[in-house]
């Protein structure tokens, strides 16, 4: 009853109010205030335009995973697919994100050798060393959320690693990350792109 409740109060906000995030607002005067560096180079523009159409591509990808959530029959190798294009878009992300945010550099770089840990990384240590930042450096609270577009499908990998046949506390959680990390991307768009 609670994770369900969680999961209509997420869909919610996600919908309702796009500068949620799990610690609570950003609001258009925070988002305004933050420190982004200026991109006057024409490749790292570039790279910036990229990213707002990576952005739009994460959003699919995680609706499509949402969705395939509900299929009769939907196997761990197929979850894990989606998964993995999260994660790779996120890695182009997170680049971008360093360069426009300086501020985060250290904390997202940080955040990268996760994904040569998920074969072994259990979901508790997943949980507290990068969900709530116990392995990462301190950083501004902006950095948390591009941060999250590749923790997120980290850990659908890592649940379906520990629970091949998806149980339905499993698919459940997954549905939880994803439409979780789907609150994030708007902000992403806010700080990275605009």
């Amino acid at each position: 009853m609670i994770k369900k409740s969680l999961q209509f109060t997420m869909l919610g906000l996600m919908f309702m109010a796009p500068n949620i995030h799990a610690s609570g607002v950003m609001s258009e005067e925070e988002l305004k205030n933050v420190e982004r560096a200026d991109i006057t180079d024409t490749l790292a523009k570039q790279q910036i335009s990229k990213v707002a159409g990576l952005l739009a591509e994460y959003e699919i990808e995680a609706g499509k995973l949402i969705t395939n959530l509900k299929v009769d029959g939907v196997t761990d190798t197929q979850l894990n697919e989606q998964a993995n294009k999260l994660l790779a878009i996120s890695e182009d992300v997170i680049e971008t994100a360093r360069l426009r945010l300086p501020q985060c550099d250290a904390y997202l770089k940080q955040t990268l050798p996760l994904k040569g840990m998920l074969d072994t990384i259990s979901n508790e240590e997943l949980e507290k060393d990068y969900h709530h930042d116990g392995a990462l450096p301190a950083a501004p609270a902006e950095c948390y959320h591009t941060k999250d577009m590749f923790v997120h499908p980290a850990t659908v990998l890592v649940l379906t690693r520990d629970d091949p046949a998806l149980s339905a506390e499993t698919k459940e959680s997954i549905n939880l990350e994803i439409t979780e990390v789907l609150a994030h991307t708007e902000i992403v768009r806010q700080l990275v792109v605009y």
